[in-house]
């Protein structure tokens, strides 16, 4: 049975709202556009995280939107229309081609992967970095997984887009997009997790001090920065039988 400390989770969560609005906005739309980058360059996904079904239909919306996009340009009037529509999206259909390539080699990866209900394998995983991305250097020093997740696999698509958006091609601005959601979504899972840890430690601490900070009445200098607001019984043995009542009992379900 684990105690809960009552007063912390009421008095210190604090939150930057802004932020943590913009982090969730990203996480929670970037699925398909994380789909479309991290299935060419990433191994053995979860089976709960690859959808081969969302794949197919990522590779049929992806295969009809350059005619909608073509169809609102003007270039659908000029003479030579065919040419230029080919000259465009060559690039286009050659990356959906890859795609589903890619996403074909990710569903057999999944069949031979252990089965996650076997508790040989996380549903949930999101693949395995690529080697070029594992094993590339800066200053002489990998990067680490944050890193990579966060700046250098975004990164290069996104500037792979700018580089095919000079050249004008559409599928330059896809790049453009799926990267930017790519890194905040992943930005967006590191700071949750580290608000995860922090909460937990900082919990902890709250519990051990709570006796000098409330009882006692030392001040942060003593109590590692932990403060107690609010007034306090005058008497030590009052204080004492009030800060027992800090603490829940938080009981875990067995399923």
């Amino acid at each position: 049975m684990k105690k809960s400390n009552l007063y912390y989770k009421t008095l210190f969560q604090r939150r930057n709202v802004i932020m943590d609005t913009l982090l969730d906005f990203f996480l929670a739309l970037s699925s398909w556009p994380r789909l479309i980058l991290e299935v060419p360059i990433r191994r053995n996904m979860g089976e709960r995280y690859f959808r081969f079904s969302i794949a197919v239909w990522l590779i049929i919306i992806m295969s009809f939107m350059p005619l909608f996009i073509y169809s609102k340009s003007p270039y659908q009037y000029r003479d030579d229309a065919v040419f230029t529509f080919v000259k465009m999206f060559f690039t286009w259909y050659a990356y959906v081609g890859y795609f589903a390539y890619s996403a074909w080699q990710r569903r057999l990866e999944i069949k031979r992967l252990p089965g996650a209900f076997d508790f040989q394998r996380f549903s949930l995983s999101t693949g395995q970095i690529h080697e070029r991305f594992r094993n590339f250097e800066f200053n002489g020093q990998r990067l680490t997984t944050r890193q990579i997740e966060t700046l250098l696999e975004p990164g290069f698509f996104f500037f792979t887009g700018i580089l095919l958006g000079l050249l004008n091609q559409p599928i330059g601005g896809v790049f453009h997009l799926c990267s930017l959601f790519y890194a905040f979504s992943y930005q967006a899972q590191y700071r949750k997790g580290d608000d995860f840890i922090l909460d937990k430690i900082d919990e902890q601490i709250a519990n051990e001090e709570l006796v000098k900070a409330f009882v006692d009445g030392d001040d942060a200098t003593d109590t590692r920065g932990f403060n107690f607001y609010g007034r306090r019984p005058a008497d030590p043995d009052a204080r004492r039988r009030v800060a027992d009542l800090f603490a829940d009992d938080e009981v875990a379900v067995a399923f």
